[in-house]
Order: C-alpha cells, then sequence, then structure tokens
C-alpha cells in the first residue's frame, strides 16, 4: 500500500504526518467494527512516542495477531496503530 491514508482527526493526523516523515509507512486502512470507523495501521512501530493531544489516548496492545501499540481519538472512534516489524 502506498503511504497515502484518508484524513484522520488532526490529533491523530499530526502524528501519522510525523511517522510518515520519519519512513513508517501504512500497512492497512480499515474499520474495527463496531465503534473503529476509522482504523490506519502503520507498518513498523512507532518511530517515538509523541505528545497525546486531548481527545487522544496511547495504549500498548502488544498482541501479535492484531498490533502493537494505537492513539485513539474519541474513546476509540479512529485509531492509529502500529506494527511489530
Amino acid at each position: 500500500m502506498s503511504n497515502s491514508a484518508p484524513a484522520m482527526p488532526s490529533p491523530l493526523q499530526a502524528i501519522l504526518e510525523a511517522e510518515l516523515a520519519a519512513g513508517n509507512e501504512v500497512a492497512e486502512v480499515s474499520s474495527w467494527p463496531p465503534k473503529c470507523s476509522l482504523l490506519v495501521i502503520l507498518r513498523h512501530p512507532f518511530n517515538s512516542k509523541h505528545t497525546a493531544a486531548a481527545g487522544v489516548e496511547f495504549a500498548e496492545i502488544n498482541d501479535s495477531h492484531y498490533w502493537k501499540a494505537e492513539y485513539r481519538y474519541n474513546g476509540g472512534a479512529q485509531v492509529l496503530a502500529c506494527g511489530f516489524k
């Protein structure tokens, strides 16, 4: 997949743009029903710990069936996650 992704809410978009600028890549764009309407998964782990803006929570998932970590916006309505590679 290319490095293009749908527009995310501005706090997640800022993290996504920083990750892409640092060389990370978008691996998948989908949804995660019933709650998450937009899920963007990066191919590699986050390059750094990003400051979470208002409405954004960070969580370490560390589940090899899913992803390593994520930034959730608005209680998980939209999520930016990262892979393990």
